[in-house]
């Protein structure tokens, strides 16, 4: 699998450097450290990292979200998971309110016994103005996909098999609030995920974090995560949550 995001970063290198002569290139993104301990009927702990760097330019950005997500609970690993998705983004006369994009998705999840998941598509955003710094799009698109699976009965679907390869269609929103203007932010962004191939194959992913500012470059942050995936293994269940605090980093 790490040889898989290497591949990845690899590909999507030489796509950045064909149009450096055009305008300036800008490098920015941050990074995220965070995790959560409790303690009751069993000790739990969670850990993850995220590393968001951005190339852009004025005609376009490429953007990428690497995170890794740890979990065990009395020693026992409940997740192990990775996620890589990249964002090409191509911006006609640099304007930013209507863009198309084209998306790659890679990912591992121990906790639905997922091996293998790479999607790749392309869609339109829609970036309305705002005032006061706060910020919302709203994008469709439609990504194909390719999962290989640990076992191979799943709830809600009556296909068997390990492999399960398919069209979805994918519906995405991400906004952000300014609660107390540059120092407190409430973001959150959701995804709903429909399979073409099976009404009852629907995957639901809801993000919320609140960041406070202590510098111009460090921030306190808490954030809570929910997944839903409506097929999978019969073993398992549905739904994941996680929530953690840490800190983050923003550079540019």
């Amino acid at each position: 699998m790490h040889k898989l995001l290497l591949v990845v970063l690899l590909i999507s290198l030489p796509i950045c450097a064909q149009t450096v002569l055009k305008d300036t290139l800008q490098f920015k993104g941050s990074f995220n450290l965070s995790g959560s301990l409790t303690s009751g009927r069993e000790f739990q702990r969670t850990f993850q990292f995220q590393f968001d760097p951005t190339l852009e330019k004025r005609s376009w950005s490429f953007e990428n979200q690497f995170r890794f997500l740890f979990s065990d609970a009395d020693n026992e690993v409940l997740n192990r998971n990775w996620d890589a998705l990249s964002l090409l983004k191509l911006y006609f006369n640099g304007q930013k309110r209507w863009y198309p994009f084209f998306v790659t998705d890679l990912q591992t999840n121990l906790g639905y016994e997922l091996e293998f998941r790479l999607g790749y598509g392309g869609g339109l955003t829609y970036k309305p103005t705002l005032k006061n710094n706060n910020g919302l799009l709203f994008s469709v698109a439609t990504v194909y996909y390719r999962n290989r699976y640990s076992e191979s009965i799943f709830v809600n679907s009556d296909r068997i098999g390990n492999q399960r390869n398919m069209l979805r269609f994918l519906l995405h929103y991400e906004g952000s609030t300014q609660l107390l203007k540059d120092k407190l932010v409430l973001k959150s962004n959701g995804w709903f995920l429909q399979s073409t191939r099976e009404s009852a194959d629907y995957i639901f992913k809801l993000y919320i974090s609140l960041e406070l500012k202590l510098t111009e470059v460090f921030s306190f942050t808490t954030d809570y995560r929910f997944n839903h995936e409506n097929v999978s293994l019969a073993s398992l269940d549905s739904n994941q949550q996680f929530t953690s605090i840490g800190i983050k980093a923003n550079f540019k």
